[in-house]
């Protein structure tokens, strides 16, 4: 999962570098741009000091390839691209290049994709490059592109990966999200999942991919996205509270007090604690200046992010309220330090299903191994956590909270989009990480 962004018109290197701090929490890894300078692609970490009417920026969150070092956009020749997600077939698409010639040795799937991407530009039609893009491409995306003196955008035909775009003084802005826009008041529509638009001095135009069954990413709206952010139509604050709202009908337990594990639990936090009537405060206390844990390359994730407020917990029955358990190291962290500081009982209640599956579609958990509940029933994530109980959402109650059951659920059911082969993936994106 990364952020992408991209801006045409006039003061175009202002406009990206504007755009950047709204999207910086979909990848801490590093960000950078490439902007058309005096006709040819440059790549900056400043764009403002640069004159030019095209400029792309990315936000890093390794999927695939070392962590922290292939920073976007990538660069071949006459292309340049950003790209949000993950290419699950890259393997598929490298034997195809080296059938034509061309070797790419790299299981970095941003690489592959370019090289993939700039082969068909070369031999076809811009048309008919994103329609062969459309029909070969598995996983979840959206990519921005400079190709020429155009700029190409495409959204997945699942509709895993958003992408949105606005219109600001005659300018065209696009971004991974719709509070990007919006934070500088530009007016934003959703691009639609399997279209892409081509655009150049000359004008824009629609291109329309396959129709297929859309699969919306869920952990978008439970973990990823801005409070502020809009996805399919889908309010991100309204859903997360109706989240909070569906745990709270299944509460049985005494609680005293409703904290919730900073930052994106804080909204069905303050959900579930109204409707159960109890005090939310925030008892656990985030340093926020290290970023989000969740999306940290594993040697940054033992770094010590929380703090318990000792005077809320002492002799109270806590419940703490988390977005999802992935691989459970939030948790094994704040869990103790929370019965150090003397809470009679720890409740946990997560605002989604159990996380027993990988993910190819643009999140970094693709083995079985790492993830918690992975062959667990909850009693025992409960026994492994510590906890006096553990509460989860079903697949349904979360489909019925977020407001619609075009969700791609395939890391809580392993039903995916696709057909995928578990085992193989798993080699495909742990192997050399």
């Amino acid at each position: 999962m990364c952020g992408i962004w991209a801006y045409l018109g006039q003061g175009a290197s202002l406009m990206v570098s504007k755009m950047a701090p709204w999207l910086i929490h979909r990848g801490q890894e590093g960000f950078s741009y490439v902007c058309i300078h005096n006709g040819t692609l440059l790549r900056v970490s400043d764009p403002t000091p640069l004159e030019s009417s095209l400029c792309i920026g990315h936000a890093r969150y390794s999927t695939s390839g070392p962590y922290g070092i292939e920073l976007q956009p990538v660069i071949l020749g006459d292309l340049a691209l950003v790209f949000n997600g993950t290419v699950a077939n890259y393997k598929e698409l490298k034997i195809r290049l080296r059938e034509m010639g061309i070797n790419v040795n790299s299981n970095y799937d941003a690489l592959v994709l370019a090289y993939y991407l700039r082969n068909l530009l070369s031999r076809l039609s811009i048309d008919d490059a994103v329609n062969e893009v459309f029909k070969t491409i598995k996983g979840g995306y959206s990519i921005l592109a400079l190709w020429g003196n155009s700029l190409i955008a495409i959204r997945d035909p699942w509709g895993l990966r958003p992408l949105v775009m606005g219109i600001n003084n005659g300018g065209v802005a696009f971004a991974s999200e719709t509070s990007a826009l919006e934070a500088l008041g530009i007016k934003w529509v959703e691009v639609k999942p399997g279209n892409a638009l081509v655009l150049s001095s000359g004008g824009e135009r629609l291109l329309n991919g396959p129709r297929v069954r859309r699969m919306y990413c869920a952990l978008e709206y439970i973990y990823f996205q801005r409070p502020d952010s809009v996805f399919n139509g889908i309010s991100i604050y309204n859903a997360r509270r109706r989240l909070g709202l569906a745990l709270a009908k299944k509460e049985t337990y005494e609680i005293d007090e409703v904290s919730p594990i900073p930052e994106t639990a804080r909204t069905a936090a303050q959900a579930y604690a109204n409707a159960i009537g109890r005090p939310l405060n925030e008892l656990i206390v985030k340093n926020r200046f290290m970023g989000r844990g969740f999306i940290r390359p594993p040697k940054d994730r033992n770094i010590e992010l929380y703090s318990v407020i000792k005077e809320g917990v002492v002799g109270k029955s806590v419940a703490l309220i988390d977005d999802s358990i992935i691989r459970g190291d939030t948790l094994r962290r704040i869990i103790p330090k929370v019965k150090a500081a003397g809470a009679k009982a720890i409740h946990v209640r997560v605002a989604s299903p159990p996380v027993r599956y990988p993910c190819f579609m643009g999140m970094d958990f693709p083995s079985r191994r790492e993830l918690i509940a992975h062959g667990k029933s909850i009693s025992e994530v409960k026994a492994t956590l510590g906890l006096d109980s553990l509460m989860y959402l079903t697949v349904d109650e979360l489909k019925e909270a977020i407001g619609t059951v075009e969700l791609c659920t395939a890391c809580f059911t392993g039903e995916y989009p696709f057909n995928v082969d578990i085992s193989e993936l798993e080699g495909d994106f742990t192997g050399d990480r």
